[in-house]
This record gives C-alpha cells, structure tokens and sequence, in this order.
C-alpha cells in the first residue's frame, strides 16, 4: 500500500516538473525588459529624453529651436535675438550693428550687409544727420562727412552740399536778366533749378538800375544810363569808340548793324 503512494508521487513530480529557483527573477527581469524596451522607444521618439540619456550631454530646454541658432543675413527682424549675427537692422539681419551716421542694412542690392545711405534721412544711426542736414556719400579723402546740407539751404561751396551743388544767384533789380556780380545768394541746388524771385543765374550787370545796360547791349543812346555812363554794354569801354566820339548817324542807318540802334530816330541823330 506505501509502495503504491510512494509510486503515485513520483509519477506526478515526474509529469509536473520542479521548480526552479531562478523562475521568478526570470519573470522579473522579463517585465524589466519589457520596461527598458518600452524605454528605449519613448526615448527615440523624444528628443529630451534621449539628450539627457546620452552620456555628458547638456538637456535642452523644452523652447529652444534644436539646429536654428537664428535668423540668417537678410531675414526680417524685430529684435536682435532673432538674428544668428544678433544684429536686427532696419528690420533685417544684419551682418554688424550699422548705427555710423547714414548707414543702412535694407538696400535691396545688397540687402542684410551695411551700407552707406546716399541720401534721405536716417532713423536709426546712433548718431543721426539732423535740422539742416541729411544724408549723402561721405568721401574720407575729401574730408567730406555722411552728414551735408539739404536742398534749399544757404551754402558756401560744393563740398558743403548734400548734392554737392552750390549754386550761385544775382540779385536783378531791373529785370534784365542780369544780376549784380557781387550781390549773391548761394543756396544747395541742382544745376539748372529756376532761380529764387528777384535772382537770375548769371551775373555781370553793370548797371542793374537801368534795364537797357546789360552784357551783349548792342543799342546806342543819347543819354547815359541810369548810373551815369554811356558803357551800355558792360565791356567797360564808352561806346562811342565804336564809331567815333561823338558820332551822326544817318536815319537809314538807325537800327540796324551798322551802328547798332539809338532810342529814337530823326534825320541825323548822334549817338554814343
């Protein structure tokens, strides 16, 4: 009968199986496993994770542009910490700060580098054209600054213009188109503008209170002119050393080349 327990208990350790000892950490270290799978997945779909995995890495933080230090050369701007250059000027990157006088980084031609601003206003210099004065092309070796005088300013000299025109105007009183030589104005022009009122754009009157005495006056009169000289036609000579001092002219001749024209004409009438 004990023979027959002791048989039945063989057959069952025989169909069953032992233990053994190492089956639960088996399972353990599969779940573990399974976790550092699991791991190993989140990882390599998150950047973070995997950045602060890697062996001495410094972790990111979550805002930060990972590959993109900035905004490159050109690329339009607010601020100077959206530029890789951490330059943002006239709103673009730009490749220095460019606050000189009349310098500007938006040119199209060349757009994102700093250039000098030829004319027109400059906003954003550190040291800005102002009042009077604006931009145009400095020339360092004419000792020319960024900064001259705008259009319609009283001036001296070229260099003293923005335009690099300092056009001269006479004072013609009478309206003959001719001005008095040392009566002048000088003003920051383009060559050819129409003169101010009371101005002409060429000098040498003589007599700028009496309108028949001007440079070129080809007429002869009885009477001097209005300051008291027979010098009509400014070339500082009298006249009547044309043809004679004094001179008859004959009435065919009155008016015409010969003589040149006396106011009015008689028989015979002596002109200077």
């Amino acid at each position: 009968m004990l023979s027959n327990r002791y048989l039945a208990i063989v057959t069952l350790f025989t169909l069953c199986g032992c233990p053994m000892k190492n089956s639960d950490p088996d399972q353990e270290g599969g779940a573990g496993s399974a976790a550092a799978g699991g791991m190993s997945g989140e990882a390599s779909s998150n950047p973070e994770a995997g950045t602060a995995g890697a062996a001495g890495a410094t972790k990111l933080p979550s805002d930060a542009a990972v590959g993109n230090p900035g905004k490159p050369l050109a690329e339009g701007c607010a601020a100077n910490s959206e530029c890789a250059s951490g330059f943002c000027v006239d709103s673009v990157c730009c490749n220095t700060a460019c606050d000189d006088q009349c310098s500007v980084c938006n040119v199209t031609s060349n757009l994102g580098y700093c250039t000098g601003q030829l004319s027109g206003d400059d906003t954003t210099s550190s040291d800005p054209c102002t009042g009077a004065h604006t931009c145009s092309i400095a020339i360092p070796v004419l000792n020319l600054p960024a900064c001259r005088l705008k259009d319609l300013q009283a001036c001296k000299v070229n260099a003293d213009c923005a335009s690099l025109n300092c056009v001269t105007f006479y004072v013609d009183h009478d309206g003959d188109g001719y001005g008095e030589t040392n009566k002048t104005i000088s003003f920051c022009e383009e060559q050819g503008t129409t003169p101010p009122v009371g101005y002409v754009s060429q000098g040498g009157d003589c007599c700028d209170s009496d309108a028949n005495a001007y440079p070129g006056e080809t007429k002869y009169f009885v009477a001097p002119d209005a300051c008291g000289s027979y010098d009509y036609n400014c070339d500082g000579l009298i006249q009547d050393a044309q043809f004679g001092t004094p001179a008859t002219v004959p009435a065919s001749e009155c008016g015409t080349s010969v003589h040149g024209s006396c106011d009015s004409c008689s028989e015979t009438i002596t002109c200077r």
